[in-house]
């Protein structure tokens, strides 16, 4: 299967000492791999070589584009979206072929001739007078991975059975890598493990089960990468990577016993390849410490409030059947002349806590109503829907306030919808229900936000007179690759239909995404997927732009402030 029409190496030669050595090396390399395949080396060997091929093929792409950068060369873009193709075609060519000496020795014919395609190209890049760079080179360098250095990725096996655990690492070993077992939880935890781990760790073990030990890793500062195993219970399962993503705690995967061994070979060798990659993708740690941002003061915000330096940004939201705008939600900034561009998790509870929240949210209400007639000026005539918080829910006058803003701008109320969270309506029932049926009677629509994240969900939806159910993004987000996710979006979008409410699901972030809820019936959608929070001018820019979308609701809002 090798190749015997092979370049000489020292031919190569682009102008950069430096890239010209990395590249006779990454050469060398796949050189010697081709002589263990005309050797008859054996099928595990063989893997591990391609792996590390792929890593080192990866780690060149890496070194090559910061020196690109350092040189601002105009063939950057070209020459990333080449590499990413590159690495993409390797990857998907590997992960789906036999793990055989015959396989693998035509996966390095096909890595060697995409080198080689690439190198001939590349090599057009630079020229000689780049050599006058060279501290610039030399940094850039430096700033990467060397294509020489191991990237260490070690697995282990923590089950309670020892059968079980040595079936494991046979498993892994015909992935042609290797790992090491524990039958003992307790010894394991006392292991010196790292952040570039795997761990397939059993969740039912005695003495010491698996959620302690990830609790104890976690607690330590190491955040290595887990599949779960469980015979018991998937909801165990399901709740295991719960408490793992509450903790940021990775989890790649959840297995339920008895495994499918052919496809956990196959799965434990992809995720040893990318997890090296992200390895590879790391910078080295070079740099300063940048120093702490300066936080808004009290008496900072106070003036924000009263100056003018709230501001609105806005999401819209589309019909998922007609991909038709139906509104945008507005959602406030700070922007200080110093300071810059401050988000609301910097002032909101500040400004609950020193009993500046009516203030704050009469001003956001005072913008929205300004830019509606900014909206309807560009020959849009949208619903916006505006936050308000807990506190707000006090304030006995607050719906005639708003009733009469929305009058003297005539903006009829029923275009703007009052969001809050189902927590807020706890803090003070009664007053909620009061001042929520006072709102509803002025005409405004009333939106019940992050819908499933509390406690008495049913109990508000059947007390309050809401219009609108917003399906929490954690539950959207996660629909695809959990099916305690899903099963909650679907009973969510039917309780809206059953209600008579209006279901919004936000956190949309794909085009599958998208396509799952046009196929549960929910009414609404936003997120990243459909446009990122904009300003006004940007938002009435791109409904111009996107007045009838077709197959797909996506736009690209990376420009947008």
């Amino acid at each position: 299967m090798t190749d015997k029409n092979w370049p000489q190496t020292p031919h190569n030669n682009n102008g950069i000492p430096a890239i010209d050595a990395e590249q006779q090396k990454l050469l060398h390399l796949v050189e010697q791999t081709d002589l263990l395949v005309e050797q008859g080396a054996s099928s595990d060997q063989l893997l591990r070589q391609a792996r590390d091929l792929i890593i080192f093929t990866a780690s060149y792409f890496k070194r090559e584009e910061k020196v690109m950068q350092a040189l601002k060369h105009p063939s950057l873009a070209d020459t990333l979206t080449t590499q990413s193709e590159i690495l993409q075609s390797l990857l998907l060519d590997f992960n789906k072929r036999d793990f055989n000496q015959e396989a693998i020795a035509e996966f390095i014919v096909f890595l060697k001739n995409s080198l080689l395609t690439y190198f001939k190209i590349s090599n057009n890049h630079f020229t000689p007078p780049y050599n006058i760079l060279s501290d610039k080179i030399t940094t850039a360098l430096s700033e990467t991975v060397s294509l020489a250095k191991h990237h260490a990725v070690n697995i282990y096996i923590v089950d309670d059975e020892q059968q079980y655990v040595d079936m494991m690492i046979e498993m892994v070993g015909i992935a042609g890598l290797s790992a090491k077992g524990f039958t003992s939880a307790k010894l394991f935890i006392n292991h010196p493990v790292v952040d570039t781990d795997i761990i397939l760790l059993d969740l039912n073990m005695p003495g010491i089960d698996g959620i302690e030990v990830m609790r104890t890793l976690y607690d330590k500062g190491c955040m290595p990468t887990y599949i779960l195993v469980s015979g018991f219970d998937d909801r165990v399962l399901h709740s295991a990577k719960q408490f793992a993503d509450a903790k940021n705690i990775l989890v790649a995967r959840k297995l339920s016993k008895p495994i499918n061994t052919k496809k956990f070979i196959r799965y434990i060798s992809q995720l040893h390849i990318e997890t090296r990659l992200q390895l590879t993708n790391t910078c080295v740690p070079h740099k300063k410490a940048a120093s702490a941002p300066r936080k808004l003061s009290l008496e900072q915000l106070k003036v924000a409030i009263h100056e003018n330096q709230l501001v609105l940004f806005y999401q819209p939201k589309l019909n998922i059947t007609t991909n038709k705008v139906t509104g945008f939600e507005a959602l406030v900034r700070l922007q200080h002349p110093e300071l810059g561009l401050i988000f609301p998790d910097q002032f909101i509870a500040m400004a609950e806590q020193n009993n500046l929240i009516s203030e704050l949210t009469s001003e956001v209400f005072r913008l929205a109503t300004k830019d509606y007639s900014r909206f309807r000026s560009a020959g849009i005539n949208p619903g916006i829907a505006i936050n308000i918080s807990a506190q707000d829910l006090l304030d006995l006058s607050m719906p005639e306030r708003f009733y009469e803003l929305a009058k003297a701008k005539n903006i009829p109320p029923e275009a703007i919808t009052i969001e809050l969270t189902e927590t807020a309506i706890l803090k003070s029932v009664s007053d909620s229900l009061d001042i929520l049926n006072r709102l509803r009677m002025k005409g405004f629509s009333l939106s019940i936000d992050d819908f499933g994240t509390g406690y008495s969900s049913l109990v508000q939806l059947y007390q309050a007179p809401f219009t609108e159910l917003k399906i929490d993004q954690s539950f959207v987000m996660r629909m695809l690759d959990d099916d305690e996710a899903l099963s909650i979006v679907k009973i969510c979008i039917l309780l809206a239909k059953e209600l008579k409410l209006t279901s919004v699901a936000e956190g949309i972030e794909s085009q599958e995404i998208w396509n799952k809820l046009e196929q549960l019936g929910c009414n609404l959608g936003q997120g990243y997927f459909i446009s990122k929070p904009a300003s006004i001018d940007a938002c009435c820019e791109w409904v111009e732009k996107n007045s009838v979308l077709k197959s797909s609701p996506y736009v690209d809002s990376s420009n947008l402030p």
